[in-house]
């Protein structure tokens, strides 16, 4: 990408999330579903290329038409937004979006955790992912793995998150970082489900009938360090409420590698079908079932 096509892109990020960081700081939680429809829409429009691979994977993952891919994804973008300013918003007031926030299978968790003395939440981009992790933090130390994002954004998400009682670990260099904090007793935090690319550290899984590469790296985590592996992952209700769902925590052997990821590819899907429209399609997830 060219120096001035970077330098336009940095600035309408710059002023998308102004806006949206505006529109979160004076809107009611209740509105805020009524306001994300108009930045969706404007969203749509500005990002064909993401556009065009989210109707493209809706079309192939429910084997649906045109249209109603169309629809859907419109619906998909329409939670990226959604998620965006309910984040925003709790940054600004925490309690009150921990109050919109239930949790299930914490008990069982926790007796893990007083069990073990450490943790590996995994998860991916579906509902309010955001909101799942700051809900952990309130009753476990939880550190999350980020990639860092565009200048525009990053330093406003890695704020947040802080406020939300999440720590941040750059995912740069970060499995030394995570290895020294489960060996020293805390709970991690990883987001497995975008492209993993190809390599020792990756299996290629049927997700939704097509070949999709993943990341072993949270199995792999779990083996190395005997901490109990937990799927997780957030609903947005119709009430605009969110429920967290804590599966049982696994333990995973170093022969159990590939069977438990497996295992969250398997639980992921079937997470995703429960709200279809809050996982994030946009992502190019299937790069390997293309290029075969």
């Amino acid at each position: 990408m060219d120096e001035p096509t970077l330098k336009w892109r940095f600035l309408s990020e710059r002023i998308f999330i102004k806006c949206v960081v505006c529109i979160a700081c004076v809107a009611r939680w209740d509105d805020l579903p009524l306001v994300s429809k108009p930045l969706s829409r404007l969203l749509w429009l500005s990002l064909p290329k993401r556009r065009a691979i989210t109707v493209d994977n809706l079309k192939k993952a429910f084997n649906c038409s045109e249209r109603e891919a169309k629809l859907m994804a419109q619906k998909v973008f329409q939670n990226l937004v959604l998620t965006a300013l309910e984040f925003l918003k709790a940054g600004l007031k925490p309690q009150e979006a921990m109050e919109r926030v239930q949790i299930q299978g914490l008990e069982k968790v926790k007796e893990f955790w007083e069990q073990f003395g450490k943790l590996i939440f995994v998860t991916g981009h579906l509902g309010n992912f955001e909101l799942l992790g700051a809900k952990i933090a309130q009753e476990l130390p939880l550190w999350v793995v980020a990639r860092p994002q565009s200048p525009a954004s990053w330093q406003i998400i890695k704020s947040v998150r802080e406020k939300l009682g999440m720590k941040v670990i750059d995912k740069i260099g970060s499995v030394r970082e995570a290895l020294k904090i489960l060996r020293e007793g805390g709970t991690l935090g990883l987001l497995a489900d975008q492209h993993a690319g190809e390599g020792s550290g990756t299996m290629v899984i049927k997700f939704f009938g097509r070949p999709a590469s993943f990341f072993k790296t949270p199995a792999l985590l779990a083996a190395r360090t005997g901490a109990p592996l937990v799927f997780c992952y957030d609903i947005r209700l119709p009430d605009g409420k969110h429920q967290s769902n804590l599966l049982q925590p696994k333990q995973i052997s170093s022969e159990e590698v590939e069977s438990a990821t497996v295992w969250f590819c398997e639980e992921l899907e079937r997470a995703i079908l429960r709200a279809p429209e809050q996982w994030w399609w946009l992502h190019d997830r299937w790069k390997i079932a293309r290029q075969k």
